[in-house]
């Protein structure tokens, strides 16, 4: 076996690990920013439709729900 020339901890580790750090691959910058706006806006969006069935549902089935939840406790 022949051993690497730079003498890096890292290089000579022998492991899967350290021969992938030896590459010196940088980290990419976070550019997706805009993805985190259009989760919001979609989290945002789902939670207003959440809140218009349930208020639909309130207005329309609310007093009925009401007087059968109401007889099964009285």
């Amino acid at each position: 076996m022949t051993m690497p020339l730079t003498m890096n901890p890292v290089d000579n580790s022998g492991s899967l690990t350290g021969h992938i750090l030896a590459q010196g691959w940088r980290d990419t910058p976070d550019t997706q920013r805009k993805g985190n706006v259009k989760v919001v806006v979609a989290m945002v969006v789902v939670l207003l439709v959440l809140v218009g069935v349930s208020l639909a549902f309130l207005f329309t089935v609310g007093d009925a729900f009401s007087d059968m939840i109401g007889g099964v406790f009285s």
